[in-house]
């Protein structure tokens, strides 16, 4: 499966649910929500009852949308988390989680995750002060994340993050300069996938 180049606002009003996949313009210009303002909340039109399996796959797509991913990548990863020790769903999560671009994401210094993925493969992002252009890259606790100082006048960069307030305790960041650290690791309850991991688990253990 190629990468996906339509618009994203498909991918939220497919799950029915915002993903925040446009950073900024998503708390003012959702379509989700305008529409849910014309409708009043109601649906327009008869909606069919959804199947167990469509549950599943729902919240499989809200994880594999809000990470960007293709489905080999996200299959892949699941079989990867199924080797871990403990919960296969929250081991999931955690490697969404602690990628390299979301991080750079969480961190406030780009505003959506293809933001931060380019960002990287542009070599705009150090790692203990080597360039890596590796998005998927598994940070660690003391990893310190720099971002090239060029970025800095950006104007639609500088401010989202200058407005940016929704940092995780697991993380720290220097917003002037553009810099930021892995302090910890992040727990169930830091997950900022919107998903529940159960059902995922259940869809690929079919």
């Amino acid at each position: 499966m190629g990468r996906y180049l339509g618009s994203v606002c498909k991918l939220c009003r497919r799950v029915n649910d915002k993903l925040f996949l446009k950073g900024e313009r998503c708390d003012t210009k959702c379509t989700l929500d305008k529409r849910k303002k014309k409708t009043g909340g109601k649906p327009t039109r008869f909606v069919k009852k959804t199947s167990e399996y469509g549950k599943r796959l729902t919240e499989k797509q809200k994880a594999r949308f809000s990470a960007r991913m293709n489905e080999d990548q996200f299959r892949n990863l699941f079989k990867q988390a199924r080797k871990m020790k403990g919960s296969p769903g929250q081991n999931l999560l955690y490697l969404l989680e602690t990628r390299l671009d979301n991080v750079v994401k969480k961190m406030g210094f780009a505003q959506s995750m293809i933001g931060a993925r380019q960002m990287i493969s542009h070599g705009n992002v150090k790692v203990n002060n080597r360039n890596l252009k590796v998005p998927a890259y598994r940070v660690r606790i003391g990893d310190k994340i720099v971002i090239n100082p060029k970025l800095k006048e950006n104007i639609g960069l500088k401010r989202w993050r200058e407005n940016y307030t929704r940092i995780p305790t697991w993380l720290t960041v220097d917003k002037e300069n553009l810099s930021g650290e892995i302090i910890s690791l992040p727990s169930r309850a830091d997950f900022s996938y919107p998903v529940d991991e159960t059902l995922i688990v259940e869809l690929y253990s079919r």
